[in-house]
């Protein structure tokens, strides 16, 4: 393309050049053709006068008038004769000059403006382009053993630069990426697909499968957010279930991988191969002991929940007050371990004491074997309790996984 525009554009300049040319010197001999024209008009009005004037007669009239007609006929015939004479030499100098001026561009151009590599993109255009277009409407390339893939994501970016709102030109981008392994370049390919093209599944799970490539077999949120989604629609997905099963499985969340294994490997047209079944099934045990034995852990974790009783007297007398739940060491530091502050008129039912609530990390609930639970409404908003403000009897809890006790605030403190 850019060789025809040098091309058309070293004939317009010729052409520019050559044009007085072309255009000949023919005009100067019209004009004195015009001219003896002019005068040959002007001695017939003369003879037509002499006629009616009585100075010539009919006979003379009429030979002086033939004589003047060959006269000015032979001048006309020399002046047509000059004339293409004329327009022959110049033609042929314009011509010739023309040539030169052409042959002079290209070989400018040859000398200092042509690029090899041009040349061979020229080449490639040609050769893979075809296929490009060919792959992109479902058909099966022609030259694919001319080429590699390199050259085909070259032309195909072409191709969407040209026409940048095409979903299907963005897709073809992506999958050429996954193939050259450059998954964070096809995300951003599918990406732009599914932005274009919201809600087309393929493209969807290609968006998918390259962001958890991209991320070295692990979830992130918003691919967790669309595979969920994409089952939400439809549950039997297999695709979408087996990356979320192994997204899953490799970010550590194995109770969700667990379920979505079963359903892969329990779907009947699931395709898989012998390899990829029993890789799946080893995923599969090990997911479901490390979720027992995350569940087992959780359970072994110090939570305290302290439902609180406060009597509806107390609560309108220590309007305004503020209520303390806290825990310490049964025997060991004054310090508590645990403490939740509320303003008692938005105070919850239920509290939750955990290792979160810690002062310091030396002093956490969990490094007890027993606490003691208390809690205190203090009319002064200070955590040590003084006259007038109501307190409970504490309770004495094991520190093993989670506990259950319930707190009456109804002493008052004299």
């Amino acid at each position: 393309m850019f060789f025809l525009a040098v091309l058309i554009l070293a004939v317009l300049s010729a052409l520019m050049v050559t044009w007085p040319l072309w255009r000949g010197q023919g005009h100067e001999v019209l004009s004195a053709m015009q001219l003896d024209r002019s005068v040959y008009e002007d001695r017939r009005a003369e003879l037509d006068n002499d006629l009616r004037a009585g100075d010539l007669s009919a006979q003379e009239h009429a030979a002086l008038v033939e004589e003047l007609a060959r006269t000015l006929l032979a001048d006309e015939r020399a002046g047509e004769s000059a004339v293409a004479a004329l327009h022959r030499h110049d033609r042929v100098w314009a011509a010739a000059l023309s040539f030169a001026l052409l042959l002079l561009g290209l070989a400018v151009y040859g000398a200092w403006l042509y690029d090899p590599a041009l040349g061979a993109w020229w080449k490639v255009e040609a050769l893979v382009g075809p296929d490009v277009d060919r792959v992109i409407t479902g058909q099966a390339p022609q030259n694919s053993q001319s080429y590699g893939l390199p050259d085909f994501v070259r032309v195909l970016q072409t191709r969407v630069a040209a026409d940048p709102e095409r979903a299907d030109l963005w897709a073809g981008l992506g999958m050429s990426y996954e193939q050259m392994h450059v998954p964070d370049i096809a995300a951003l390919a599918f990406a732009h697909a599914n932005q274009l093209h919201p809600g087309q599944v393929t493209i969807e799970l290609a968006l998918a499968r390259a962001q958890i490539e991209a991320n070295e077999g692990q979830l992130d949120i918003p691919t967790r957010d669309l595979l969920i989604a994409l089952l939400k629609q439809s549950p039997t997905l297999l695709p979408a279930q087996l990356m979320l099963a192994e997204g899953s499985y490799n970010s550590g969340d194995y109770a969700r991988a667990v379920p979505l294994y079963d359903a892969v490997l329990g779907a009947p047209d699931s395709g898989l191969d012998a390899a990829d079944r029993t890789t799946l099934m080893a995923h599969r045990q090990d997911a479901a002991a490390r979720a027992q034995a995350d569940r087992s852990a959780a359970r072994l974790q110090t939570r305290i929940a302290v439902t609180l009783d406060i009597p509806a007297a107390v609560r309108e007398a220590a309007a305004g007050a503020t209520l303390f739940v806290y825990a310490k060491a049964e025997q060991g530091p004054p310090m508590p371990l645990a403490v939740a502050r509320f303003p008692l008129a938005s105070a919850p039912a239920q509290v939750l004491l955990d290792d979160s609530m810690a002062m310091m990390p030396a002093l956490r609930l969990s490094n007890f074997t027993q606490v003691k639970v208390a809690a205190l409404i203090s009319r002064h908003g200070q955590a040590k309790a003084q006259p007038g403000d109501w307190t409970c009897a504490p309770v004495v809890v094991s520190t093993l996984g989670e506990q259950q006790l319930h707190l009456r605030l109804d002493q008052a403190v004299p």
